[in-house]
């Protein structure tokens, strides 16, 4: 089955000049006004090194945002654009943990106090954070304070199953993933924060993961390997309002991590298609948009 979306390269560029090669890029991230994005790039000086880049589509200009010799990942945007919150790994025997940064200034320290291992995954409109902590064997999904306190427990399962979650755009419903890889089948599942129902949208002997809400909040992105072979893993989207679900790119390469932007018609993710990962757009109607080409400068 060929999709019906037309996919386009978003060929990124390092062109910072402490680094002379970039490898792959890796988790596209849009601010919630559409007008930026940030994304993870990985260096040649070490495997394990990445850094986080922010991109103005407008301009078209990329900035570095950390400089730290070590993992930094997976942001997460403040509703107003103005800061991000971001795992960082302090060295390799330490657990990663999240951090925060006012964008203007580039300034950052670490966020909250807790037990175990947590990391934020959103952030929402009234400036409520989403996450997981890990402690004594099992992972939840918690709420937690702008502080980066827990002040909720949502889930409490014996073992490290939930993963992936985020808001809905009204910040009512939160879609996850439940399950371990290889070890039980994994879902798709949404909780409805009003009376705290779950409903299980999909269910997969493969890896469910890799989770985003369209802007108008009438779609699911996510990531299933459905034959069970994650390198084979294809981007699915599930539409609320008939229960549909569409597979929207069918490549033998590992496409994953999508990531709508500004509209539900414009939907970012990665992909190994080329031997390395890069980050890649697809456009469903199809409609134009502005290529961003390679560049050193």
């Amino acid at each position: 089955m060929k999709s019906l979306f037309v996919v386009f390269a978003l060929a990124f560029f390092l062109s910072c000049a402490d680094i002379s090669a970039a490898t792959n890029e890796h988790r596209p991230v849009c601010s919630a006004d559409g007008s930026k994005m940030i994304f993870m790039m990985q260096t040649e000086r070490t495997k394990d090194d990445w850094e986080l880049y922010m991109l103005d589509f407008e301009s078209q200009t990329r900035s570095r945002l950390t400089t730290h010799r070590g993992w930094d990942g997976y942001a997460v945007w403040s509703p107003d654009g103005n800061s991000i919150i971001f795992e960082r790994e302090v060295s390799v025997d330490k657990p990663k943990r999240p951090w925060i940064m006012e964008l203007d200034g580039r300034t950052s320290k670490p966020l909250g106090r807790y037990e175990g291992r947590v990391s934020v995954s959103d952030w929402s409109s009234d400036n409520r954070l989403l996450g997981f902590q890990e402690l004594n064997g099992q992972r939840d999904l918690v709420m937690l304070n702008l502080a980066g306190n827990i002040v909720e427990k949502l889930t409490e399962t014996p073992d490290y199953s939930e993963h992936d979650a985020r808001f809905s755009p009204d910040g009512r419903k939160i879609a996850y993933a439940n399950g371990e890889p290889g070890v039980s089948e994994t879902s798709l599942q949404v909780l409805n924060l009003d009376d705290d129902s779950k409903t299980v949208l999909r269910t997969s002997i493969g890896r469910i993961y890799g989770i985003s809400w369209s802007p108008d909040g009438d779609k699911i992105a996510f990531v299933d390997s459905p034959g069970g072979v994650e390198d084979d893993a294809d981007i699915f989207v599930y539409t609320i309002e008939d229960q549909s679900f569409k597979q929207v790119t069918d490549d033998p390469a590992w496409d994953h991590m999508p990531m709508f932007c500004k509209n539900s018609q414009t939907l970012f993710f990665t992909s190994y298609r080329s031997g390395e990962e890069k980050i890649y757009q697809l456009n469903p109607d199809p409609k134009p948009f502005l290529k961003i080409e390679r560049s050193q400068n």
